[in-house]
């Protein structure tokens, strides 16, 4: 019975090991599909990257996107040099003083969260202190 068993542990260590190479051959080919498949997509990627995008990240706008652009900004203008500059101002000069404008709310409306906020925090730990000395009288 001895030589039986040692004969199907022989048995079984010829078969692991067939099967670890089955699975090595297999894993292998699964790894080099998936580098395969993982360097062709960064390819597309990069090709449609290149065909769409600037250097500078910015979307490509082609010549219908600059035309675009270009007639938005002629409307700006016209608005802008009819209903906000001033007499004698150009319109970048009436563009700058809406942003510094602009800057300046933006600025006040930050200061006045905080202020509230400041204040909120020093009314809630008031209460707060107020309710712990409420228990101490009781």
């Amino acid at each position: 019975m001895a030589k039986f068993a040692d004969h199907m542990d022989k048995i079984a260590e010829h078969v692991t090991e067939d099967y670890q190479k089955i699975e090595g051959s297999v894993v292998g080919g699964y790894k080099k599909m998936e580098a395969s498949v993982v360097e062709g997509f960064g390819k597309l990627t990069g090709k449609a990257s290149d065909a769409m995008l600037n250097e500078d990240g910015s979307l490509k706008t082609g010549k219908v996107g600059e035309h675009v652009v270009s007639g938005y900004q002629r409307i700006e203008n016209a608005f802008v040099n009819t209903f906000i500059a001033r007499d004698g101002e150009s319109v970048e000069d009436a563009k700058a003083r809406l942003a510094a404008g602009q800057k300046a709310r933006d600025e006040q409306m930050q200061a006045d969260m905080e202020n509230r906020a400041a204040d909120q925090k020093a009314m809630i730990e008031a209460s707060l202190e107020a309710s712990r000395n409420a228990h101490k009288h009781h």
